[in-house]
C-alpha cells in the first residue's frame, strides 16, 4: 500500500494527531528576511511535537496492516471440502471416483452396470475409445456437502435411474455409506491412504 502526498514543489507538510484521526497540515506561507533566507511564519517543529509524529506513524502502520489482513484473509466457508479427492470403490474395483472442491462427484462405470462389476484394465489415455466402444460410461453428479463438512449427499439416480440416494459420512479415511460400502481416499500415486489393497476383480 503506497501513500502519495501530492503538492506543488516546495510545499512542506506536517503530521498532526487528533483524538479521531491524523491530519496533514500545510504551514503558512514563508517570507524572506533581509539576508535573503526563507523563514516559515509557523515553526513546524514547535507546532508538531515529536510524540505526535510518532503516534501518527503508528496509527498509519496499524491501518496498513489491518487492510492487508482484510484483503488476504480467507473465508473458511470457501475452503475446499474434506471430501475433495480421488477414491476407490470396492463395489466397482478400478472404476475411478473423484470429488472436486465444489462437491461434484465424477466417475466411470462398466457397461453393463451391475454391483460388483469393475473397470479392470481402465486407463485414462484409452478412456475415449472405451466409451465409444460401449465398454464404459462416464458420469457426474452434484453432491450436497453438509455445513459442518461431515456428510455428503449423493443422488445416484441422476446417473443411472436406480432411484438410489445415499448420504455418506467422512470416517477419517474415506466416505462411509449406510449399506456398509466405503469409498476410500487414495493419494497422488493411486494408493489407498490407509494402506488397503485394490481388488483384482
Amino acid at each position: 500500500l503506497v501513500l502519495c502526498l501530492c503538492a506543488p514543489p516546495g510545499t512542506m507538510f506536517a503530521v498532526t494527531q487528533t483524538a479521531s484521526k491524523a491530519l496533514l497540515a500545510v504551514p503558512s506561507k514563508a517570507s524572506k528576511t533581509r539576508t535573503g533566507r526563507v523563514v516559515s511564519k509557523t515553526s513546524v517543529a514547535a507546532a508538531v511535537p515529536h510524540s505526535a509524529i510518532e503516534s501518527g506513524k503508528k496509527a498509519m502502520l496499524t491501518g496498513i496492516l489491518a487492510a492487508t489482513f482484510a484483503v488476504g484473509s480467507v473465508d473458511p466457508a470457501q475452503a475446499a471440502t474434506v471430501f475433495a479427492g480421488k477414491y476407490i470403490d470396492p463395489n466397482h474395483p478400478h472404476c475411478p471416483r473423484e470429488i472436486d472442491a465444489d462437491g461434484v462427484i465424477s466417475g466411470v462405470d462398466p457397461v453393463p452396470f451391475a454391483k460388483g462389476r469393475g473397470c479392470r484394465g481402465y486407463k485414462k489415455k484409452n478412456e475415449a475409445a472405451a466409451v465409444e466402444a460401449g465398454k464404459i460410461s462416464l458420469w457426474s453428479i452434484k453432491g450436497v456437502v453438509s455445513k459442518d463438512d461431515a456428510t455428503i449427499l449423493i443422488d445416484f439416480n441422476q446417473k443411472d435411474g436406480s432411484g438410489e440416494s445415499f448420504t455418506g459420512k467422512w470416517n477419517g479415511v474415506g466416505i462411509e455409506f449406510p449399506d456398509g460400502n466405503v469409498w476410500e481416499k487414495i493419494d497422488a500415486s493411486g494408493k489407498p491412504t490407509s494402506g488397503a489393497v485394490l481388488s483384482e476383480k
